[in-house]
């Protein structure tokens, strides 16, 4: 492997790569706090997207100060994302997960051969590699280690069968899932420690062909090689998902900000 890999030219990436030591959420949760007991005073849903929100100028110091921590502890996960995507080790094996979700994806050909259940003999020593580089690096992120609930392995196909092809996909998706997590936990994968900390977080399931690539959803002989792979996805146990956070945020900035009182400069 270690030949293979000098062997690669790695893509260009940005040259700060360091590692975020943050408080991570810890001051999300704080912020949610004091939030939650705002909202449910200020916030009415209208049943649309749209927000209305009354706040008087004696909320608005209250407000915009609970702001901070949460902005910080967003921009931590965000930056940790970030930094993670931008791993040398990920980028020379081309297995760098995305840099907004640190989604990890696992394509057709690392399989030994069509709708096989296994990594090739090459792919083993590379996806092994990756991951253990990939648990490392999230070990050193706080602001995602810390609230990990799971690492979840999704099996993907594509939609062709004999006989009903839901069903047989579905198998057939969970059984690749499957086939990836038991060769990283079994006795030619990981080290005992990562081991350790993935069969702690581990789920794994299927979903047939029911999730196309966005990149290539089209029912083609093009796409299929897309539609089947394994994704590899970091799960926080945050209540509020990061894009349901940040529009909230927003909101309430946006609320408070036109609470305030006018300057007579404002007037004129």
């Amino acid at each position: 492997m270690a030949g293979r890999f000098m062997g690669r030219v790695p893509r260009a990436s940005p040259a700060n790569t360091s590692d975020l030591r943050g408080d991570g959420l810890g001051e999300w949760w704080a912020a949610i706090a004091v939030l939650a007991i705002a909202t449910v005073a200020i916030v009415s849903l209208t049943g649309s997207s749209e927000q209305t929100i009354a706040i008087t100028p004696d909320h608005v110091p209250d407000i915009l100060a609970s702001l901070g921590p949460a902005t910080r502890s967003l921009d931590a996960v965000e930056a940790a994302f970030g930094s993670l995507c931008q791993e040398p080790v990920l980028v020379a094996l081309e297995l760098e997960p995305d840099c907004e979700t640190g989604v990890m994806v696992l394509s057709d050909e690392l399989f030994d051969g069509y709708g096989s259940a296994q990594l090739g003999p090459v792919a083993q020593e590379d996806v092994a590699a990756a991951m253990t580089t990939y648990l490392s690096r999230l070990r050193r992120l706080p602001a995602i280690w810390n609230s990990l609930e799971a690492i979840e392995i999704v099996g993907h196909t594509d939609p062709r069968a004999v006989r009903d092809p839901y069903t047989t996909n579905m198998v057939g998706s969970q059984q690749r899932a499957l086939g990836v997590l038991l060769f990283l936990v079994g006795p030619d994968g990981l080290a005992e420690p990562d081991k350790i900390d993935l069969q702690r977080l581990a789920l794994v399931s299927g979903a047939s062909f029911s999730r196309p690539p966005a990149a290539c959803p089209e029912r083609s002989r093009e796409c299929y090689p897309a539609w089947r792979r394994v994704v590899i996805r970091p799960v926080l146990s945050e209540s509020l998902r990061r894009g349901d956070w940040s529009r909230t945020v927003e909101a309430v900035r946006s609320a408070a900000m036109r609470a305030q009182p006018e300057t007579p400069a404002q007037n004129h």
